[in-house]
């Protein structure tokens, strides 16, 4: 099989496309970016960031485990802080990313909050139109980033102040180095493009540790895939890839039941931790069928022209996160158990991540790609049949690559224990590209599918949409007042796509791309809408967080102490704009250093030393709190059918010193942190 050796495949291919998609992205993104409040993960992000673009907030000595860093400028952009204490789940990225736009004079709110992760998404679209324009026409480019543009991940995600999405451009970066690496002939700029994806790659698990590293299945599958293709006819290159994802699938089944089924744990008879046995039997099934597929492959010669840039292109990734979580395991002594927790124990299933996963077989992230693909969704399982069908063969590397890219996040993560929907965002520039390559068949070239089929799937969707309003018009004769606006947000949303839609319904038998283009301005205008109307899908206990936090930062003055009397949601630390220590957190390390008794009663003293004390509690303790001089302050918040409130300590008179003290010793709930 003969292999192009350009980057780009019709340098005359219109440049507008760029321009094009660049304005409809940021238009998306960028759209009431602010308009809605943060989420508990998005104050995280939020939070920490403001910490290190504010050099006096730091790590709280009460808090915080072991020795405490210097507060120099260094440390202060090293450590991320929140609440006091070490936030290290996640490498800095993020947080670098939004201390940066506060100290080039943005604002800290929720705008400036996701503008990363926009800025990633634009990004992200030109990038895939790119490699879409440098694997097929520019027509399939174009289509494919629109769908990735008005996809339900970009929508979601990419306006989320979390590092998902700056993870997945540089996971995208990395595949498409690669794939343009492979297509020269000419040594030097191969290698350039190899070690740009290393840096790529390194630059992912800045914004999230090891999990980045999954893309490195998929590229050995495609080096399988290429040696197979270069030594053989299609037919038999394609037999020996379909024969892999066999095997791969029998292997997949076969790691799902031993780590759920307890009798099948082989590795406890021989003394063997479950990690060690979980480690072990993965890397059997999901690693044997890769060796297999390189055995009937040989993908040696593939492989060789990758070993001038492996070594150093290895020390480059490891360059540019290594250092930082080096440096904060030296100089934090429990990070290096975080680290673990985070990588290791979350892929393996083991301290406690079991409880927090879905059942693997469950096809998870088959409908994890679904809801992301939305709505899209309806070109998805031709998609994935493409790059195996015989009349496709022409396009068939491209295909191939696509499709392994999809193909391997997919069961890494599946076999992954810990998981959340949007692990698998990472597969969709692929997933797009690939409902592009289909969907362009499907309103022009006809190799598959009929213009019929066209034709149908945009009656369905109309027919979808226009049910839709009609339900809603039902609907606002017939609900309560409550429901009312539920209602009326699906009639507004309809009206803005029905039109462009039954426009493109009508073009599409003679003005094909008109009628694309009515399709993306269709869903465009209800996600614009989505967020312009006021929107009764929101989350009203994230609106009572903020409620919450703005009442701390109006009624609790700068100088005050306040704890909490167990774990607040993050957004409320976001809203009151200070820390909201946990009690005990300032306790415990008392009692640890000084001994029960003597940190007793330094927590105690620090409970009485005059200054005026306010508590965040459940309602239920308000009657406790009255006993020790705390009055309610205002009205509670209810939160899941818990009323939380901000209590205010009273100073005692005289006569009530010794009674006030003595209630201190009993004061409920501060020492039990599940309360």
């Amino acid at each position: 099989m003969a292999f192009s050796t350009s980057i780009v495949t019709n340098p005359h291919a219109p440049r507008w496309h760029y321009a094009l998609i660049i304005v409809v992205t940021s238009v998306l993104m960028l759209w009431q970016l602010g308009g809605t409040v943060l989420d508990s993960h998005e104050a995280f992000v939020a939070v920490t960031g403001r910490n290190m673009a504010d050099s006096n907030s730091w790590l709280t000595p009460a808090v915080t485990k072991g020795p405490i860093p210097a507060n120099t400028p260094f440390n202060h952009w090293m450590v991320p802080v929140f609440n006091g204490e070490p936030r290290l789940v996640k490498t800095p990225l993020a947080y670098w990313c939004v201390a940066g736009l506060l100290k080039l004079g943005l604002p800290a709110d929720e705008l400036t909050s996701r503008l990363p992760s926009a800025i990633a998404s634009i990004a992200l679209a030109v990038l895939v139109l790119a490699l879409g324009r440098s694997m097929f026409s520019p027509r399939t480019a174009l289509i494919a980033a629109m769908m990735l543009v008005t996809s339900m991940a970009l929508v979601d995600w990419g306006r989320n102040s979390r590092a998902d999405m700056q993870m997945t451009l540089w996971m995208s970066v990395a595949m498409a180095c690669v794939f343009w690496a492979f297509r020269q002939s000419e040594s030097r700029k191969r290698n350039r493009l190899l070690m740009a994806a290393w840096g790529a790659l390194g630059l992912a698990n800045l914004a999230k540790q090891m999990a980045p590293m999954f893309i490195l299945l998929p590229l050995v599958l495609y080096l399988c895939w290429r040696a197979s293709a270069a030594s053989a006819e299609d037919g038999p290159a394609r037999r020996t890839l379909i024969r892999y994802l066999i095997v791969a699938g029998v292997g997949f089944i076969v790691c799902v039941f031993v780590r759920v089924m307890p009798f099948l744990h082989w590795w406890r008879p021989f003394g063997l931790s479950d990690g060690l046995g979980t480690a072990s039997t993965m890397a059997i099934t999901v690693g044997g069928p890769v060796l297999l597929y390189a055995i009937w492959s040989k993908p040696w010669r593939e492989a060789k022209a990758t070993i001038p840039t492996l070594l150093p292109g290895v020390v480059l990734m490891l360059l540019v996160f290594v250092p930082w979580m080096a440096y904060i395991a030296n100089t934090l002594p429990h990070a290096s158990e975080v680290f673990i927790d985070q990588t290791s124990s979350r892929a393996l299933g083991v301290g406690g991540w079991p409880h927090r996963s879905r059942f693997p077989i469950s096809g998870f992230y088959l409908w994890s790609l679904a809801k992301w693909s939305l709505p899209w969704v309806i070109f998805l399982p031709g998609a994935l049949a493409i790059p195996l069908m015989k009349r496709f063969r022409d396009d068939r590397n491209h295909l191939v690559f696509l499709f392994l890219w999809v193909f391997g996040l997919v069961l890494l993560f599946s076999v992954s224990a810990g998981k959340r929907v949007q692990y698998i965002i990472p597969a969709l520039p692929a997933t797009c590209l690939l409902m592009g390559y289909c969907a362009e068949d499907v309103f022009f070239r006809h190799r598959w599918f009929s213009l019929g089929l066209a034709k149908r799937i945009l009656e369905g969707y109309g027919i979808l949409i226009l049910s839709a309003a009609i339900a809603a018009v039902t609907a606002l004769g017939i609900v309560d007042h409550d429901t009312r606006p539920f209602a009326f947000h699906i009639l507004i949303l309809a009206d803005l796509a029905l039109l462009p839609l039954w426009i493109a319904r009508a073009l599409v038998g003679t003005r094909p791309d008109a009628a694309v283009a009515m399709m993306v301005i269709s869903v465009a205008l209800a996600e614009m809408g989505y967020f312009t109307l006021e929107n009764p899908w929101d989350n009203h206990k994230l609106e009572k967080y903020a409620s919450m936090g703005r009442r701390i930062r109006n009624e609790v003055p700068v100088g005050d102490r306040i704890l909490a009397l167990s774990h607040v949601n993050p957004a409320v630390i976001w809203y009151s704009g200070r820390e909201l220590p946990v009690a005990s957190s300032i306790e415990a390390p008392l009692t640890r250093v000084h001994g029960k008794d003597n940190g007793r009663r330094l927590w105690r003293q620090w409970l009485e030393d005059g200054r005026p004390l306010w508590c965040l509690a459940l309602d239920r303790e308000a009657e406790d709190f009255k006993q020790v001089h705390f009055e309610l302050v205002g009205s509670a918040m209810s939160v899941k059918g818990r009323q939380l409130s901000l209590f205010r300590q009273r100073t005692p008179s005289a006569p009530d010193a010794r009674s006030h003290q003595a209630h201190a010793d009993n004061m409920p709930d501060i020492h039990n942190p599940s309360q």
